[in-house]
């Protein structure tokens, strides 16, 4: 589905039943979380609830659906960032490949900053 189609679908939020260390329970995400959970899943080669299963091992909240966003969004900014320094010049790539050990907040703060730079850069040269 084209990016312009999807955006004027109603994004629509869903609640489904899922077994998460052996107990029902339900999420509610709207449609584009569940659709990127999806994917993350076949990228993983893993199933919707031990991907959840993961997550609230290491969740931080106590709401699963915000845990569950947060780490859709961290998947992603993962993705740019490898994607963005695979795409660069030896040597000019950004510090946003994490190290062992570092939290994927702080991979996010650096890819934030990185972003953040460029948009001030690209100001400047407007």
């Amino acid at each position: 589905m084209p990016y312009e189609t999807s955006m004027n679908r109603p994004n629509v939020n869903r609640k489904r039943s899922v077994v998460v260390s052996k107990k029902r329970t339900s999420v509610s995400l709207e449609d584009s979380f569940w659709a990127s959970l999806q994917a993350i899943v076949k990228m993983e080669n893993t199933t919707i609830e031990n991907y959840i299963e993961k997550i609230e091992r290491k969740r931080e909240t106590p709401n699963l659906s915000s845990n569950l966003r947060i780490a859709v969004l961290e998947y992603y900014q993962q993705l740019a960032a490898r994607s963005m320094v695979a795409g660069m010049p030896e040597g000019s790539a950004p510090s946003v490949v994490p190290k062992q050990g570092e939290r994927q907040g702080q991979l996010a703060e650096k890819v934030a900053a990185y972003w953040s730079r460029i948009g001030n850069d690209k100001q400047l040269a407007d």
